[in-house]
């Protein structure tokens, strides 16, 4: 396992105002973020995420690339594997607040579930 990569970002959506879930013929979404972070999930020791020339992310975005990956991994994990180096304090706000929200979404989903085993 090679030690660690550095996705930019700004490379792969091309613009300062990241938005939406999924890709369009004029936009990047967070889908392809999220498949980029998954591939470099068990190759690399550390993911390192730059949000250079990043101004704002909308929730949507947001909660696609980064709050979704807690789906297949824990928040531990997720700490321990995902930096972001260079995030401006606006970016962390926005990305907590879709962290919480996808717990919140999976812990219901869970609930769900027991519900409908009867447990």
């Amino acid at each position: 396992m090679e030690k660690e990569i550095n996705i930019k970002l700004f490379d792969i959506v091309k613009t300062n105002l990241p938005q939406g879930r999924e890709s369009t013929a004029d936009q990047v979404g967070g889908c392809l973020v999220r498949e980029v972070i998954e591939d470099a999930w068990d190759q690399y020791e550390k993911v390192m995420i730059s949000f250079d020339n990043i101004v704002k992310m909308t929730r949507t975005f947001s909660d696609e690339a980064f709050g979704k990956l807690l789906e297949k991994h824990s928040l531990e994990e997720f700490n321990q594997k995902v930096y972001f180096p260079d995030a401006k304090e606006s970016i962390v706000q926005e990305l907590n607040s879709a962290m919480k929200l996808r717990m919140k979404i999976i812990a219901t989903a869970r609930e769900r579930e027991k519900d409908e085993l009867g447990m």
